[in-house]
């Protein structure tokens, strides 16, 4: 081996040398000691937050679910409050969330390794949509509060498809929407908007638990003023005598100044000479009341009632009296004042 060639070779392996000590052993083709950590660079597993444990007290069931029930129907169930300790516990405290839901608790004790019924209930709003509630129980000597939840979903037994018109577009000024019978009873449509009900094809209207039906926006109807907020439908179901559908167009929008759950209220069948009282539910409503009500139509009555505060949402009880009403659909503007503010309720519904 001549001397050129055995320099070239120890230099060679003085560099392979260098660059393992400078890189490190995977640079070699070998494998890290330890993998690479996941979910940070250099940083170990977060913390694990404490959980709050449950209550030991215990709800049997632990909710009630009402499932689909007609609206402004009030639903009750009964539900056992289950003791694991072996004395007794007082209940301190038992809070629902609203003023439709109703319990009468507080105060009573649940025995020692026994349990205690507690009743309870809720009335659902007179709007179709998912309605939940809830009681926060508080109990003696228990740091942790038990909450029982209450569900129900109200539907009319005719429901429209879609549940909307959407009239944002003069196209669809005109067009067609579906109604079904939940409950499988046959129906006709009767009027639309106040004018007597078409089938989508012109052909005679049958009963039948479907039902298609034509919609004209730019033919006078309920409103007055021009495009009505809610396309009001009347039947002849015997569960559903009349529904709405939110009409959406540039015209139509609702921000009362006045924070209403619900911006319609759905009266049902009207009587002349007859109240028919309504409730109402007044969001974030504090220490306000409502302290005059006034029906924006000459043959009806308005009388304001009861006011029920939970210190956050007031319910308000009134009643509207139809006087000279024809028979038939209406829609108007019921007047509610509050101090210096004011917000109108659309009210609907069928004199018969």
């Amino acid at each position: 081996m001549t001397a050129p060639t055995m320099i070239r070779r120890i230099a060679g392996l003085l560099l392979g040398v260098s660059l393992l000590l400078a890189t490190g052993p995977e640079a070699a083709g070998q494998q890290s000691a330890q993998p690479p950590e996941r979910g940070g660079q250099g940083r170990g597993p977060a913390p694990a937050q404490a959980q709050t444990p449950p209550c030991p007290i215990v709800a049997d069931p632990p909710g009630a679910d009402f499932g689909i029930v007609a609206p402004g129907t009030v639903v009750a169930s009964t539900i056992k409050l289950i003791n694991p300790f072996d004395r007794p516990v007082r209940i301190v405290e038992a809070k629902p969330s609203c003023t439709c839901t109703t319990v009468d608790m507080k105060g009573k004790v649940i025995p020692a390794k026994g349990f205690l019924e507690m009743p309870m209930s809720m009335k659902t709003a007179n709007s179709i949509g998912k309605k939940g509630a809830q009681v926060t129980l508080v109990f003696e000597g228990v740091p942790v509060p038990l909450v029982v939840k209450l569900d129900a979903e109200t539907a009319y037994a005719v429901r429209a498809n879609p549940p909307h018109i959407d009239a944002l577009e003069a196209s669809r000024m005109r067009g067609f929407f579906e109604l079904i019978s939940n409950d499988g009873q046959p129906f006709t449509v009767l009027t639309v908007d106040g004018k007597p009900a078409r089938t989508a094809d012109g052909s005679a209207m049958k009963p039948a638990v479907r039902q298609v039906v034509s919609y004209d926006l730019t033919a006078p109807g309920l409103n007055p003023n021009g495009v009505p907020p809610f396309l009001i439908v009347e039947t002849d179901h015997p569960k559903c005598p009349v529904l709405d559908l939110r009409v959406r167009h540039e015209t139509t929008r609702i921000s009362p100044i006045l924070n209403f759950a619900e911006f319609r209220e759905n009266l049902g069948v009207v009587r002349n000479g007859t109240p028919a009282p309504f409730e109402i539910m007044l969001k974030h409503a504090g220490t306000l009341r409502v302290d005059r009500i006034a029906a924006q139509n000459k043959e009806w009555q308005a009388t304001l009632g009861e006011q029920v505060s939970d210190g956050d949402g007031l319910l308000v009880k009134a009643a509207l009296t139809p006087v000279g009403v024809p028979k038939g659909p209406f829609l108007f503007r019921c007047q509610f004042g509050a101090g210096s503010k004011t917000s109108d309720l659309w009210i609907y519904g069928v004199s018969r």
